[in-house]
C-alpha cells in the first residue's frame, strides 16, 4: 500500500507542477488601435482636385486585429477600409477625396482630424492699370537731386503677373543722342526690387527742339516684362540718373489728384528712395504735385475666381 501511495503523491506533485505554470501564464492583450497620425496632401486645393488623406494606425494590442478605418467630413461618414494590423506594428490607410464646393472641410479618422481648404478655380483675366486719361499735359526732366520717376500702383486680385509697362515720354538733346545707363525697376510695396531691365532709350521720340506744345512731341514705348509676379501693391520705378541738360522727360497728366506719382533720389548705396519734398518750383502748373499723373501704365492678368 504505502507503494501506491507514494506512486499518488509523486503523480499528484507532477499534474501540479505541470499545471500550475500555465495558469500563472497571461493570455495576450487583445488588438488596440490609435491613430498615430492623419496626413493631407496637398492641404490646399481648387474646386475638383483631388487630395490622398493617410493615417498611420498602430495596434498597442497584444494580438492582431483587423482596424476599421472610417473617413469622415465634417462629422459625416465618407467611406470605409478595413486593414490588419499585427501586434506592436503600424499601417497606413489612405482614402482619396475631392469637393466640388468651395470652403474648408474638417477631416477625420478615428481621433485625429485636419483642416482642408478648397478654393474656387481661378482663371487668368487681362488687366491695364493706370492713373492717367492718356492726355499729356507736359513731358517733365527732372530736377536734381532727384534721379527718378516712381508710380504706386494698387494690385488687383492676387496673384497678379505683369507681363508689360507702357510708358509716355521723350529723350530730348542733340542729334543723335541717346539715354543710357537707366533701368525699369519692378518693387513690391516694401521698396524690394523684384524685377530690373533696361529702360529703352530709343523707344522714344528724340527732340532737338521743345515748343510751346509738349504734349504732342512725346510717344508711348511698350516694355515686354517675362511675366513678373507680385502680391499686393507694388511700384515702377524708372531711374532715369543725374539730371543733366540732355536726357529722359516723362509725360505728365493733369486729369485726376494725384495720390500715386512721386520721384526718388538715388544713395550713394544704389538705393532708390522718395524725394523729402516735391522738387519743381511752384509758379508752373507743375509745381503741385497733387496735379501730377506720370504717364505710366501696367498690363498682365490677374487670377480671378471662376463663375
Amino acid at each position: 500500500m504505502s507503494n501506491k501511495k507514494t506512486l499518488a503523491a509523486g503523480l499528484l506533485i507532477l499534474v501540479i507542477a505541470i499545471t500550475v505554470p500555465i495558469a500563472c501564464t497571461p493570455s495576450p492583450s487583445p488588438a488596440q488601435f490609435e491613430i498615430a497620425s492623419l496626413d493631407i496632401k496637398p492641404a490646399e486645393v481648387t474646386v475638383g482636385d483631388t487630395v490622398s488623406i493617410s493615417a498611420k494606425v498602430t495596434n498597442i494590442g497584444g494580438t492582431g486585429g483587423a482596424y476599421s478605418a472610417t473617413l469622415s467630413v465634417d462629422g459625416n461618414r465618407i467611406d470605409t477600409k478595413y486593414i490588419n494590423v499585427d501586434p506592436g506594428s503600424s499601417q497606413t490607410v489612405t482614402f482619396a477625396f475631392s469637393k466640388d464646393e468651395a470652403g474648408t472641410y474638417e477631416i477625420g479618422i478615428g481621433t485625429r482630424s485636419a483642416n482642408l481648404t478648397v478654393s474656387s478655380k481661378r482663371v487668368a483675366m487681362p488687366v491695364e492699370l493706370k492713373y492717367d486719361d492718356g492726355v499729356a499735359k507736359d513731358c517733365l526732366s527732372l530736377v536734381k537731386p532727384c534721379t527718378g520717376y516712381s508710380v504706386a500702383f494698387v494690385s488687383p486680385p492676387d496673384p497678379f503677373s505683369i507681363n508689360k509697362v507702357t510708358v509716355f515720354g521723350l529723350v530730348y538733346g542733340s542729334p543723335g543722342f541717346n539715354i543710357g545707363d537707366c533701368d525699369l525697376q519692378i518693387c513690391d510695396k516694401d521698396n524690394k526690387v523684384l524685377y530690373t531691365t533696361s529702360f529703352p532709350g530709343d523707344g522714344f521720340p528724340l527732340r532737338t527742339r521743345l515748343g510751346s506744345n509738349i504734349d504732342s512731341t512725346g510717344g508711348w514705348a511698350d516694355i515686354e516684362i517675362p511675366d513678373v509676379k507680385v502680391q499686393g501693391d507694388f511700384y515702377i520705378h524708372i531711374y532715369t540718373g543725374i539730371p543733366t541738360g540732355q536726357g529722359f522727360r516723362m509725360g505728365a497728366a493733369s486729369n485726376v489728384v494725384n495720390t500715386h506719382s512721386d520721384v526718388t533720389v538715388r544713395d550713394d548705396n544704389g538705393v532708390d528712395n522718395l524725394a523729402p519734398g516735391w522738387p519743381y518750383s511752384v509758379a508752373p502748373w507743375f509745381g503741385d504735385k497733387s496735379r501730377v499723373n506720370w504717364m505710366v501704365g501696367v498690363s498682365g492678368n490677374a487670377m480671378v475666381p471662376q463663375k
